[in-house]
């Protein structure tokens, strides 16, 4: 087979390539994919820190996507919020299915995240609060 028809595979999510959407200087949303196991959310974790290295400082992390996920990826997203006061970027809105967001209620993490069903709502949320 010459090479004008081989193809490599796309990149997936557990290699660090997740949709990073900036909008303006300090708004990103940063999207995941159907799974969420322990190295995706891990990578995940890696991706929207990078957000915030390039200077985002509010975010949308947009879960809405998941299905399916495990526990251990809950623990690492919680490593991410501690990561993230750290970052000095705590407005921070979830897009996220029902069946996460119990899981992410369970750990505490609507207590400083707020979580909606979609994008659009997680936006209309974190720019309707005060700076």
């Amino acid at each position: 087979m010459s090479a004008e028809f081989t193809a490599t595979a796309p990149a997936t999510p557990r290699s660090g390539s997740f949709p990073v959407r900036r909008l303006g200087d300090r708004l990103a949303v940063v999207g995941a994919g159907a799974r969420l196991d322990e190295p995706t959310a891990r990578s995940y974790a890696r991706a929207v820190l990078r957000a915030t290295h390039d200077g985002a400082s509010e975010l949308v992390l947009d879960l809405s996507a998941v299905r399916q996920h495990a526990w251990p990826a809950i623990y690492a997203l919680c490593e991410l919020e501690a990561h993230l006061v750290e970052a000095c970027c705590d407005r921070v809105a979830v897009a996220v299915d029902d069946v996460l967001a119990r899981d992410l209620e369970a750990v505490g993490l609507q207590r400083v995240w707020t979580l909606r069903a979609t994008v659009p709502d997680a936006l209309a949320d974190l720019l309707a609060r005060p700076v």
